[in-house]
């Protein structure tokens, strides 16, 4: 049982603040952290950042048409320009509520999200950020918020901490339309990659897995990075990567084999 001030119930509340505190009344984290998407930083490395801070950006986000109780995180990922817009995107859906209008929430957010290019050495740059779309509901009582990570490092950093973000160019790729998998590895505060890639090969044609899982390896392996971000310091944490064709991962059939 959800137990809030009378007040509150039947009433929309500020999106992060929602979400931190439905979070913590289920036992899904042990302790809340503040907005610190503000946060001055002064290091040479910048990362691209949600316009106007998480609880900003989180009321955007339209609850959809959903009148259950739920608990969802859709994951994204979005390659931003050196202007910061987004280039292109994608959603994960949430397999534990088959149904995709929380995906399609998500999709809608970035799509309209308007963020703060990323820098280096002063330098605008281009890259890859991961973060995830919270939805909660219990009764009367919903809301919705943005995380910038996908919840890898949350017990070691809270709910807000900013995850790695890659910025360097893609080497060739091979033709990967047949497979897709995810790729995770730690991240200095240097910016580089420490120990090995743990990639998993999730999906697709297993005799295909060779050359993309070489290539996805080295992309992740060998990428330079903006580290991840806690209290405006740069901290060691881990970066997470979609690669090959991430249809394999929707509840639709793949494009493009």
């Amino acid at each position: 049982m959800l137990d809030l001030p009378h007040s509150t119930v039947g009433v929309k509340m500020k999106p992060s603040t929602f979400a931190v505190a439905f979070i913590i009344t289920f036992a899904m984290v042990s302790h809340a952290v503040a907005d610190l998407s503000d946060t001055p930083d002064e290091s040479a490395v910048v990362p691209a950042r949600f316009a106007g801070g998480l609880d900003s950006a989180s009321g955007t986000i339209r609850f959809p048409n959903y009148k259950r109780d739920v608990s969802v995180y859709i994951n994204c990922a979005a390659k931003l320009s050196e202007a910061g817009e987004v280039e292109r995107y994608f959603c994960l859906d949430y397999y534990g509520v088959r149904d995709t209008k929380f995906r399609q929430a998500a999709e809608a957010f970035i799509e309209s999200a308007e963020l703060t290019p990323a820098s280096v050495d002063g330098e605008p740059r281009s890259v890859e950020i991961y973060f995830r779309v919270f939805f909660g509901r219990q009764g009367d009582l919903y809301g919705a918020g943005v995380f910038p990570n996908w919840g890898d490092d949350v017990e070691r950093y809270g709910l807000e901490y900013e995850a790695p973000q890659r910025y360097n160019e893609d080497p060739s790729p091979p033709k990967c339309g047949s497979v897709a998998g995810i790729s995770r590895v730690q991240v200095g505060t240097d910016g580089r990659a420490l120990g090995d890639v743990d990639l998993v090969m999730s999906y697709g044609v297993p005799e295909h897995y060779g050359t993309c899982e070489r290539w996805m390896t080295q992309v992740v392996g060998e990428g330079r990075y903006i580290p991840a971000h806690s209290e405006g310091k740069p901290v060691e944490a881990t970066y997470v990567e979609l690669g090959g064709n991430p249809d394999w991962f929707t509840l639709k059939e793949p494009d493009g084999l």
